[in-house]
């Protein structure tokens, strides 16, 4: 088994050979992904770090002792932001850890190294199942972790959309207005009726035949009710 020391150099060497110097942050939150997605792939961590639940991410005391360790071996120092300048730190007897743990620690480089360092705190803190099922200052279990045999999907959580929802005063004011358009639109419906009907038709040609004004009478097709119909002496067919 690798030690804590040489997983940690391997992993900030193939970081600088990503032109990626992480800060301090991003470094401790790596280091627990490796052991992360180890369990996930063997059943057990890469390391013997007890990570714990500290402020709002994983974090351990050997954690950020090996770090350290780090940085007075290859005369650096850890930043809070990722360091622009990389031609001063280089770790030149990095080792080649086996193909489970080189390929664990390439996929969470290559995903992290161009994005901003709170996705990789994001995602350690809400999308794994330590921290997830801890309160603040627990020790963190990974026994809650799947041993899957897979990777996990390293892709910022998607948040669902709240389900819309209006007002209920404009709710309220809605619904009136569709009971009273239905009361209307049933009007106008039975305005249709009543003009196709015959009684209409017989009204029509009796105000016809005692005016003589047949295109005026035509234009009050809309304007004849029943009881001027009934006035008029027109019987229903």
């Amino acid at each position: 088994m690798s030690s804590n020391r040489e997983i940690a150099a391997t992993l900030f060497a193939r970081c600088l050979e990503h032109d990626h110097k992480p800060g301090k942050v991003q470094f401790t939150k790596y280091l627990y992904l490796v052991d992360y997605c180890h369990w996930r792939l063997k059943g057990h961590k890469a390391t013997d770090i007890d990570w714990v639940f500290y402020h709002y991410g994983p974090w351990s005391p050997t954690a950020e002792k090996c770090m350290a360790d780090l940085a007075t071996t290859y005369g650096f120092s850890w930043r809070e932001e990722e360091e622009p300048v990389l031609q001063f730190v280089r770790v030149e007897e990095s080792l080649e850890l086996g193909l489970t743990l080189e390929t664990i620690i390439k996929r969470i480089v290559s995903f992290f190294k161009d994005r901003e360092p709170m996705v990789v705190v994001e995602f350690a803190y809400s999308q794994t199942e330590p921290m997830l099922c801890a309160k603040r200052g627990d020790v963190l279990d990974f026994t809650t972790v799947p041993v899957n045999q897979t990777m996990p999907e390293f892709a910022p959580a998607r948040l669902k959309p709240a389900p819309f929802t209006l007002n209920p005063g404009l709710q309220e004011r809605m619904a009136a207005m569709q009971t009273k358009a239905g009361k209307l639109r049933e009007q106008a419906e039975e305005r249709q009726r009543f003009r196709e009907s015959a009684a209409y038709r017989t009204a029509l040609q009796m105000l016809t035949a005692e005016t003589g004004a047949s295109a005026k009478i035509a234009n009050m097709r809309g304007h004849m009710s029943v009881e001027v119909i009934d006035d008029l002496g027109a019987s229903p067919a």
